[in-house]
C-alpha cells in the first residue's frame, strides 16, 4: 500500500486537490475533508489530479462523490484530471462516468 497524499492549492479558478498513493477504506476520509478545507463558492471550480493515484476501492469512490456533493452544494463545479484508465474504467461501468467532469489534462494557473 502506498500511503495516501493529498495537497491542496488554491487556483485561479478555485481549488486543486492533488491525490497520491492509494486511496481506500483506511484513508477516504482524508479526501473528504480536504474538500470540505478546499476555497469553494459559486462559480468556482474544484480540479481533482488523479494522476499520481495507484489504487482506488468502492470507498475511494464514494469519496469521490462525496466530494463533488460538496462542490455541488457550494455552488462549484468539479473536475477529475488524469484520472488513471482502471479508475475511468470503474467510473465508465457504474455511470459515474456521466455525473464527473473527466479530463485528461486541465490548464490552470495558481495564486
Amino acid at each position: 500500500m502506498k500511503p495516501l497524499t493529498i495537497v491542496s492549492s488554491r487556483t485561479s479558478t478555485g481549488s486543486l486537490l492533488e491525490v497520491a498513493g492509494d486511496l481506500d477504506h483506511s484513508n477516504a476520509q482524508q479526501l473528504r475533508g480536504a474538500a470540505v478545507g478546499a476555497f469553494l463558492s459559486a462559480g468556482l471550480l474544484l480540479v481533482v489530479d488523479l494522476g499520481a493515484l495507484g489504487f482506488c476501492d468502492s470507498s475511494g469512490i464514494t469519496a469521490l462523490i462525496a466530494v463533488r456533493n460538496h462542490a455541488v452544494a457550494a455552488g462549484a463545479a468539479v473536475v477529475l484530471v488524469a484520472v488513471p484508465e482502471t479508475l475511468r474504467r470503474l467510473l465508465h461501468m457504474t455511470g459515474l462516468d456521466q455525473v464527473f467532469d473527466i479530463r485528461d489534462t486541465f490548464s490552470l494557473r495558481t495564486n
